[in-house]
């Protein structure tokens, strides 16, 4: 790539195949994939790494087609050692009568019954942050620059500028918007969004426990939204697992400021006591929850990804997948068309690629989302009975688990 000055350091122009906004799982992959491919890549993102990482106890189940691609990038060999293989999900529901802790109804779903392989692979997000900062470091053709945003962007027939906080202007072929749910550049396209709110937040915290966890992940719902449990390696000896508790906002800003001793207690009956009593092996992290759409996820010379184009609820390890699914068809379509990096022809192949995907999982999970939150009687029973009774066909079960690992 190249440094044009124009004049004093405020006035360069940096000149570039790739320019990236967001430097987060997404952007980082991103940045990777176009490295690899011969691309020269900037990449802004107002974090550091470090920064970002710091307060992040979440983690992202790797479903099988994000593992794949993954390797193929080089990544997965660096953190395949601390990645924890997730062979069954437990669904529970824990609406029936009496005191939350009350199984009403639970199911197994086995991924030997669809595949020789786990349903998916659970890695700690911090640690792969710093491994992708690692390997984008390694790349001559890839620069990073942390405290700074984009904050404008314009597009041509032939490049796209996009202008940065620090006051520099990037010029592309190919801008990706991968600076989140608020995305700047999205507005600067004018691509509208339409958002539901779930008057929902969701807490991630990682516990340790008596029980091991067997490389079980189990979802137990109940009215305010599901809790988690999601398998990670031993704690100093200890089973581990990590934790993603939705619930209503009032009742998420209540539980993140409770003492741990009764934090602990809170969550362990809510866990209905699967994996015995519960122990905080983290802080807890807190979050809004909303669905989100783009209209549409590409304008001239702009690509978006990630929760730039798609937002969905914390369930069945649906949102960094999608993501990964985003950047997997563009890397094709680079590959397919390497002469049209970034026209109006390639980018349209991306959308018709993966809109209709996306649009069927945000509804999807957003309607489970609904039907998890719900108080009403009538639903928590339909939802008890559709968990017991549904996937008893085949059909229907293959179908769901298919479309669940992240296969459209």
């Amino acid at each position: 790539m190249r440094l044009i000055s124009n004049g004093s350091e405020r006035d360069l122009m940096i000149t570039t195949d790739v320019f990236i906004a967001g430097a987060g799982l997404a952007g980082s992959i991103a940045a990777l994939s176009y490295a690899k491919s011969a691309r020269n890549v900037v990449v802004a993102d107002p974090f550091s790494y470090d920064e970002s990482s710091k307060f992040d106890y979440r983690t992202t189940a790797y479903l099988q087609p994000s593992k794949l691609f993954l390797e193929l990038l080089g990544v997965w060999d660096f953190v395949k050692d601390s990645a924890m293989p997730l062979d069954v999900m437990k669904i529970i529901d824990a609406s029936g009568k009496g005191d939350p802790g009350e199984i009403k109804s639970e199911k197994n779903f086995n991924s030997s019954e669809f595949s020789d392989l786990p349903f998916g692979w659970n890695v700690k997000n911090s640690l792969m942050r710093t491994t992708l900062q690692s390997l984008i470091e390694r790349q001559s053709n890839c620069k990073l620059i942390t405290g700074t945003r984009a904050v404008d962007f314009i597009s041509r027939d032939d490049a796209a500028y996009v202008k940065l906080s620090s006051g520099k202007t990037v010029k592309a072929k190919l801008v990706i918007a991968a600076d989140g749910r608020n995305s700047v550049l999205r507005k600067k396209a004018g691509i509208s969004v339409k958002t539901h709110n779930f008057a929902q937040k969701a807490l991630a915290f990682a516990v340790t426990h008596s029980i091991p966890h067997k490389n079980v992940s189990t979802e137990i719902h109940l009215s305010g939204g599901p809790f988690t449990l999601v398998p990670l390696q031993d704690h100093y000896g200890k089973p581990s697992s990590a934790v993603v508790w939705m619930d209503k906002s009032e009742k998420a800003a209540k539980l993140i400021d409770m003492k741990d001793k009764e934090f602990e207690k809170e969550m362990t009956q809510r866990s209905c006591s699967i994996l015995g009593p519960l122990k905080l092996a983290s802080k807890r992290s807190l979050w809004p929850i909303i669905s989100q759409i783009a209209d549409r996820i590409y304008s001239q010379r702009l690509a978006l990804i990630g929760e730039t184009a798609h937002v969905v609820p914390p369930i069945g390890a649906q949102g960094l997948n999608m993501s990964l699914a985003d950047i997997k068809i563009l890397s094709e379509l680079d590959k397919q068309y390497p002469d049209d990096l970034g026209s109006t022809y390639s980018l349209n192949e991306y959308q018709k690629n993966r809109i209709a995907d996306i649009r069927k999982r945000v509804v999807g999970v957003s309607t489970l989302n609904h039907i998890s939150i719900s108080e009403n009687k009538v639903v928590q029973n339909i939802r008890a009975f559709g968990l017991e009774n549904f996937f008893q066909v085949p059909a229907v079960k293959n179908q769901a688990m298919k479309l669940g690992l992240g296969y459209s």
